[in-house]
This record gives C-alpha cells, sequence and structure tokens, in this order.
C-alpha cells in the first residue's frame, strides 16, 4: 500500500480470534470462521478500514456489508515439512516417526504417501508450532510454504513437498484483503495492489469449492495455475474419504477468461465420480470422531 501511496498512514490493530484461542484441533471445533469473524468484526464497527486474512481461512459467509477488495500476488501454494530433529526428508524417516499437524487433509496425505509415519495434533502460530514440535521429540511439521517465507524463515524448510502428493486447500499462499462495501475510494485503492492472475486462480478455487459444497472439515485439495501470458488456466483438485483408502482426482483446462466456469466444470466431474458421498460422509462429523482420532492422535 506504501509503495502506492508513500504517505499513507497506516497503524496495525492485531486481532486474537476464536481459531487462536481454542487449541483442539479444527475437525473437533468444527465451525467455520474461527480466524475470521472477530477481525471482520472491527470493520463493521468501524474500528479498522481494511483487514488481511489468509484466503484459505476466509469462508464464503462474510457479512454482506462487507467485500474482498483485492488479492495481490500470491506466494508460493505448496506444503512444506520442517525437521525438528536432524535435516532427514520425510522418506528418510524412521518407522513411528511423528509428525505434527491439525490438518485433516495433510494427516491424510501423510498416511496415504508414508504409511509408516504417525500424526499428531499441533496448534499454534508458526513460531509456536516449530518449538513445540522441539520440545515434544516430534520428527517435524507440515506447514504452508507462504507463511514461512512471510517471516522470513525459508531457512528452516527441510523438504518442499509436490502438489500431486500434497495437494493444497483452496486458496492457499493467496491473502484476502476485506474492507466495507461503503468505503468506496478505499476500494479503489486496494483493487490498486490486486494480482490479476492470482485473483483469477483463486476464482476458480472457491468456485469448485462452492459448487461442490466442501465444508470446512473435508479434506479437498485444489490447485489453479495461470502463467503469466497464458490463455489457459489449469485446475487440479482431489477429495479423499475418510478412511484415506480412495481418493477422486480431476485435471482440466479452461480458456483462462472464464475461471468461475472452469470451477464449476471441475466440481461436476468430481460430484460425477462420487465426489458428493464423500462430502456427506465427511459432513457428518459425530460419526467421524473416532476415525479421527485415530487419524491424528
Amino acid at each position: 500500500m506504501r509503495e502506492i501511496e508513500p504517505n499513507l498512514n497506516i497503524s496495525i490493530d492485531k486481532v486474537t480470534t476464536k481459531g487462536d484461542r481454542d487449541k483442539r484441533p479444527f475437525y473437533v471445533i468444527n465451525q467455520t470462521g474461527v480466524f475470521e469473524k472477530e477481525v471482520n468484526e472491527r470493520l463493521l464497527q468501524y474500528k479498522a478500514d481494511f483487514a488481511v486474512h489468509s484466503l484459505k481461512d476466509l469462508h464464503a459467509g462474510i457479512s454482506d456489508k462487507l467485500v474482498i477488495a483485492c488479492i495481490p500476488k500470491r506466494e508460493s501454494p505448496n506444503d512444506v515439512f520442517i525437521n525438528s530433529i536432524n535435516n532427514n526428508k520425510l522418506h528418510d524417516l524412521e518407522t513411528g516417526s511423528i509428525i505434527g499437524t491439525s490438518s485433516i487433509r495433510r494427516a491424510i496425505q501423510i498416511r496415504t504417501k508414508y504409511p509408516k509415519l504417525r500424526v499428531k495434533s499441533i496448534r499454534g502460530n508458526i513460531e509456536t508450532r516449530i518449538a513445540k514440535s522441539k520440545e515434544n521429540h516430534y520428527s517435524g511439521i507440515i506447514l504452508a510454504e507462504a507463511g514461512i517465507e512471510r517471516l522470513g524463515m525459508k531457512n528452516q524448510i527441510t523438504q518442499r513437498l509436490s502438489i500431486q502428493s500434497f495437494t493444497p486447500v483452496p486458496g492457499q499462499g493467496a491473502l484476502a484483503i476485506v474492507c466495507r462495501k461503503d468505503d468506496g475510494d478505499l476500494l479503489k485503492m486496494l483493487k490498486r495492489i490486486e494480482h490479476e492472475n492470482s485473483h483469477k486462480e483463486i476464482q476458480a478455487e472457491r468456485s469448485l469449492t462452492e459448487s461442490i459444497g466442501a465444508g470446512c472439515t473435508v479434506p479437498m485439495g485444489a490447485l489453479a495455475t495461470l502463467k503469466k501470458k497464458d490463455k489457459l488456466m489449469t485446475l487440479f483438485a482431489i477429495v479423499y474419504s475418510l478412511d484415506g483408502r480412495k481418493s477422486i482426482k480431476v485435471k482440466k483446462q479452461y480458456n483462462a477468461a472464464y475461471p468461475r466456469k472452469l470451477g464449476k466444470m471441475v466440481a461436476e466431474v468430481l460430484i460425477s465420480k462420487g465426489a458428493k458421498e464423500i462430502t456427506k460422509e465427511w459432513n457428518n462429523t459425530s460419526m467421524n470422531i473416532d476415525t479421527l482420532d485415530e487419524l491424528i492422535e
């Protein structure tokens, strides 16, 4: 913002949310908006002008008085492995080694790719999770590379994980800048820091999520990619069954001018292959706690 308006006076108001305070695994909380609601309330109360969210945490149900004003340039969407003990990568770890994550998607991906490893829940901000993993002798943790990059901690990364095996959650790596709809001048200013291709990628991914009806507990990975001068956008998506033994994958390309159409097309193919049955299975959380407790210790 200061690059486009050097004289802009900006103060930062850090908000502690329910998602920060509640240390239980996300599937136990089973509630959307735990990282966003209290932040957006500052906007609705006119105590702040715009909010910066990690887009993957921003769900569709924000107030109709607010709008995603822009999406700046997306950082890396990949997941990474940070080894807390030595420099071994995931495939070099001993049988029974403990990996920390509270993400169902990541837990299933670990169990699918590396069945010899154990998964234990770990919560907190990035620095807290790294410290906890060392204190509790975890072999390491899985995190989003974008968060590590933004904190200037890339030297901590042991291994960058492949998109095919560790497909990220829709929106990973992107920020969403939210403001009030009635703040026209600020909206215009925020639009100036939008990155067009990143915006289109997110439109495709969010259209997919909306079309398939995947809740916050459904482990679905999706990534849209659009290179600078490409006229076609690619969208890859995968949905996992409750036991992790079944997955449905779809990869499609379509005219980059219609990203939401691409998201709907991929959703339709996933649904035709049985994705609706899988999402129903996941959204019935009361029946799934025991299974999830086995997946994430």
